[in-house]
């Protein structure tokens, strides 16, 4: 439970115990512990006996508030099958008015949870999941598991009787437990509402995303203050000399379709690619503190946390917070560290995998990529460059391990700062964190006009001089309108309130004052504030109290308008300096929508369940899909493992994390189903496959698996789930995205989530990839000149082209002129001479795809562990290939007629040097390309389209229905409302609007 929830949870608090009972209590807990009876006997070590006392009379479920059944008297409906195939049943029940029901699963081992006590805990687990329940109840007498089973995790919390009295007294541990075992919380307040105490966990797991979006926000300030620290050399950077572009006219240049085209410069690095830059600098922190709370770096080894951990160096860093003076030697560690992640180290005293990925590749100067040359500038770390001082690493390194709370006292509230702790938040918690960095673009305030941030609502910025020149009409209506804003986010907050928040310290106080030029900053300010007075009077902010203006009043007035006008102004953007203003455009613009955990987890399960379990018989012996799950029987390993599941727009990774659970809890009962787990020895041998998958080829073929531990050990279910994790990922999940940093934040929740130190960040490069899924060609269409590119190409976007704006009508009068005169009559000679038709092309395709297939087969039959040599084989004999990279640039360039721009016609291809274009046309068609990321299904997933009939079994979020095998159609009523109530090609026909 969260900070709110436990407050919440404290109205359930019951009274003292009385006397007797405290007594009894503590002659019961002796006797047990010891084994002796309380009256001498020798059956005190009865741990049912005592847990029937314990929640009987000491926590009140006792028969004034529901029934009790024990032992053999439990229902026979009360058992479950669990994967292992035996038949699980609580040993007590509770069941109390409303359909309340309270399970307890006693336990004979030392340990609840640990060691062979693990075992009882996974099959309560189990069969809270098997009927739908979620909440239970293990205990051994001495500890004491209360469980919680979601769709795809669990939770728990445990007491421990050793520490229920206190010097004789009792313990609050004990209140705890009577608190949360309490009757009034295990009943629904209404028929087919939830228990108090199961809401409150739901709030809590909501109480996590909220927890998210208000890291998510810090990570915004984060970024804001890499920006800012290194101002002047992005600001060199943005607005330089602009470079080479390849020769390329420039972009909105007058078409000339007969002629040649003049060679141009290379834009400057824009601001939005200085943002992307700070936010994969930002994201680098936030992945390496994940990685750290679950041990996926080496927290615990001295060397790492005091000379290169982000841990360590936070502790550094506040203990020399009060000294005098601002270091530089924070920053080049965080750097350091960035390498050590990227390289690893070979070193006994530090090893750390190298562990690569796009994320920590390093920028460059000279680097084609403005995002890179920005992150250039964020790396550097030599004498004479700029650099972040320790302060400002204190402050991100603060902002990204603390968080604010909030926290409800009555009808009022307060926040809290508290740390976070990362090893609470799901892997798929770094795609909130993400996308709160979609809602802002960079900016710069006007060279002569200051910015003001109003700490007002979602705190607007506009320019002082509009401001300013509100008359007061105009000013009320701003306040109101941000005062109704803000009143639909927070019942509790308006104006007033937001000018009464603490008062930011003097502008004279700021480090920023003493490097800048002091007048300036200081007119600045003082107009701000200026006008600020002049808002709060109008907004009536602060009203003048009533009676004789007495000089003392006035002067109160004056100070309680001044202490206002502060609070009002958060932030003063002076002139040239770089800030971030929310704009939801920049979302909506790149379609960029985030799937919380809640539905993207039924959503898989309810998509993939009919691919990886067989319904049970139905009335008249048919297949009966509406069955429990409890019900449905595992299909075999080898099918499980068959499958391909792909999200086409995955984001940082929501749907194939879930996929990748429900998959491996599936291969896992499969497994235990099919009887392919057998003692050997001192281990285990597990059989992925049957005796007729014997004969497929030896690439083809999984390796029987050997767990160093017995089916019957402890620990044998999450070693073998660690084991089958990797097979799920490496064989089934496939994923794209547009978005190259949320393709790299897939891969690390997937690797994450493996939790596998051993394992390198880019093991997943060949999986998840960076594209746009509804834009590339198929092999039967790439090798025929797509004439029809050149038609129709106004279609609600007339007047400008990828950013490029001309005047109206001249867009399309270039293309006719370019049909007219150009296309038509090479047209007519290509028909001439040749077909259409290129079988070359086709036989090329063909021979790249098999080649394709054999370096994935050479791939898969590496050890997922040797990373370096499968990404080797991956870069250099697959997609390096001369034949995998002419045939990608045929097939771009056959996509870069569709958006052709019209200002660069002259280059553009025509039938008779299509094959084989000039370098003009080359560049132009890869500068598309590049710009719009084609992504050729075939080619980048060779072993998923082996034939015309082949494609994905399950597609995930709102798919482009030509990539999924045709059988599987069926599957889809469970994602896409579209074909459940219209059928595939008219869900096609209306979903293309929004494609």
């Amino acid at each position: 439970f969260d900070g709110p929830r436990l407050a919440e949870l404290a109205a359930f608090v019951p009274p003292p115990l009385d006397t007797w009972a405290a007594g009894q209590l503590r002659l019961r807990a002796a006797a047990f512990q010891s084994g002796a009876a309380p009256d001498g006997g020798g059956s005190g070590g009865d741990r049912s006996a005592f847990a029937a006392f314990v929640l009987e009379r000491i926590c009140g479920l006792d028969a004034a508030a529901g029934a009790w059944t024990r032992g053999s008297r439990v229902a026979p409906a009360w058992g479950r099958r669990a994967v292992t195939g035996e038949l699980v049943k609580p040993n007590h029940l509770w069941e109390g008015r409303r359909g309340a029901a309270l399970p307890v699963f006693l336990d004979g081992e030392r340990r609840v949870g640990i060691g062979r006590g693990r075992r009882r805990v996974s099959q309560a687990l189990g069969w809270l999941r098997a009927g739908g329940d979620h909440l239970a109840l293990v205990t051994n007498g001495r500890q004491w598991r209360l469980l919680f089973a979601g769709l795809d995790y669990d939770a728990w919390c445990e007491w421990d009787l050793e520490l229920w009295f206190d010097e004789g007294e009792l313990a609050p541990q004990l209140t705890a437990l009577r608190t949360l075992l309490s009757a009034a919380l295990w009943t629904p307040p209404a028929e087919g509402a939830a228990p108090p105490l199961l809401q409150a966990v739901r709030d809590t797991r909501t109480g996590q995303a909220e927890l998210s979006e208000v890291l998510g926000e810090r990570v915004r300030e984060a970024v804001e203050i890499l920006i800012r620290e290194h101002g002047e050399a992005l600001r060199a950077l943005v607005e330089g000399p602009a470079g080479d572009r390849a020769g390329l006219p420039p972009r909105g240049a007058p078409a000339d379709p007969g002629g040649g085209a003049p060679a141009v410069a290379a834009p400057a690095v824009t601001p939005a690619e200085v943002y992307r830059a700070a936010c994969r600098v930002a994201m680098r922190l936030v992945v390496i503190l994940f990685a750290e709370s679950r041990a996926l770096l080496p927290s615990d080894n001295g060397l790492y946390h005091d000379s290169y951990g982000l841990g360590g160096l936070l502790e550094q860093l506040e203990r020399a917070g009060g000294l005098p003076g601002d270091g530089f030697a924070a920053w080049p560690r965080v750097l350091a560290l960035f390498r050590l992640v990227r390289a690893g180290s070979h070193h006994p005293e530090l090893p750390v995998t190298a562990y690569g990925g796009a994320l920590f590749a390093p920028g460059a100067e000279d680097a084609a990529d403005g995002a890179a040359r920005a992150l250039a500038v964020f790396e550097r770390a030599c004498l004479g460059e700029q650099i972040l001082p320790d302060r400002a690493v204190r402050e991100l390194l603060r902002l990204l391990t603390r968080t604010t709370v909030r926290i409800r006292q009555g009808r009022a509230g307060m926040r809290a700062v508290v740390p976070v702790n990362f090893s609470d938040l799901s892997s798929e918690y770094l795609g909130i964190l993400y996308e709160g960095l979609l809602d802002y673009e960079l900016k710069t305030a006007p060279p002569d006009d200051p910015v003001i941030f109003l700490a007002v609502g979602d705190q607007p910025a506009l320019p002082l001089s509009r401001l300013e020149a509100m008359d007061d009409a105009a000013l009320k209506a701003l306040f109101e309108s941000l005062k109704q804003r803000r009143d639909q986010e927070d019942e509790n907050a308006d104006p007033a309130a937001a000018a009464a928040a603490p008062e930011p310290p003097a502008a004279a106080a700021t480090d920023e004052d003493a490097d800048d030029p002091a007048d300036a900053r200081r007119r600045d300010r003082t107009r701000a504030e200026t006008w600020a007075r002049r808002a709060a009077q109008v907004a009536g902010l602060v009203r003048a109290r009533r009676g004789r203006a007495t000089p003392e009043r006035r002067l109160a007035y004056e100070r309680e308008l001044g202490r206002t006008a502060r609070r009002l102004v958060a932030r003063v953007v002076l002139p040239g300096e770089w800030y971030l203003v929310r704009w939801g455009g920049t979302r909506k613009g790149s379609g960029s929508f985030y799937t919380r955990p809640g539905l993207a987890v039924p959503t898989v399960q309810r998509t993939l369940r009919p691919l990886a379990y067989q319904p049970p018989a139905g009335a008249g012996g048919a297949p009966d899909p509406a069955a429990p799950a409890a019900r449905w029987t595992p299909k075999p390993p080898e099918k499980i493992l068959e499958l391909t599941v792909c999200d086409p727009a995955c984001g940082s990774g929501t749907f194939p994390l879930a996929a990748l659970r429900f998959l491996t809890d599936a291969l896992y009962a499969s497994l235990q189903h099919h009887g392919r787990i057998r003692p050997d020895g001192a281990r285990s041998l597990v059989r992925l496959l049957g005796i007729a998958d014997e004969r497929r080829p030896a690439p083809e073929r999984l390796v029987d698996e050997l767990i160093p531990c017995r089916p019957e050990d402890d620990d044998f279910e999450p070693r073998l789930k660690a084991v089958l994790r990797r097979h799920v990922v490496e064989r089934c999940i496939y994923a794209v995205d547009l978005d190259p940093l949320a393709v790299e934040l897939c891969r690390l929740s997937l690797w994450i989530e493996t939790m596998d130190r051993t394992l390198p960040f880019g093991f997943l490069d060949h999986k998840v990839k960076c594209g746009n899924a509804l834009l590339g060609a198929w092999f039967d269409q790439f090798q025929h000149y797509p004439a029809m590119a050149w038609k129709n190409r106004d279609g609600g976007d007339r007047n400008h082209t990828n950013g490029v704006h001309f005047a109206k009508g001249a867009r399309s009068a270039a293309l006719k002129m370019f049909v007219k005169k150009r296309l038509t009559p090479d047209l007519k000679r290509f028909l001439e001479g040749r077909t259409l038709f290129s079988e070359d092309l086709l036989q090329q395709a063909a021979s790249a795809h098999d080649a394709a297939l054999a370096v994935l087969r050479q791939m898969h039959a590496l050890p997922v562990q040797d990373a370096a040599e499968r990404a080797r084989r991956y870069r250099d004999d697959l997609i390096g290939s001369p034949a995998w990279q002419s045939l990608k640039e045929a097939m771009d360039r056959w996509c870069a007629c569709w958006f052709w721009p019209p200002d660069q016609l002259a280059c553009a291809p025509l039938p008779t040097s299509f094959a084989a274009p000039p370098p003009e046309t080359r560049a132009v068609a890869a500068r598309i390309a590049g710009e719009l990321r084609f992504f050729h299904w075939e080619m980048e997933f060779p072993d998923v389209f082996r034939a015309p009939e082949s494609g994905f079994d399950a597609i995930l979020g709102n798919p482009p229905w030509d990539i999924a095998k045709p059988s599987s159609m069926e599957f889809f009523s469970g994602i896409d409302p579209l074909y459940r109530s219209y059928g595939k090609q008219e869900a096609v026909r209306r979903q293309s609007r929004y494609f």
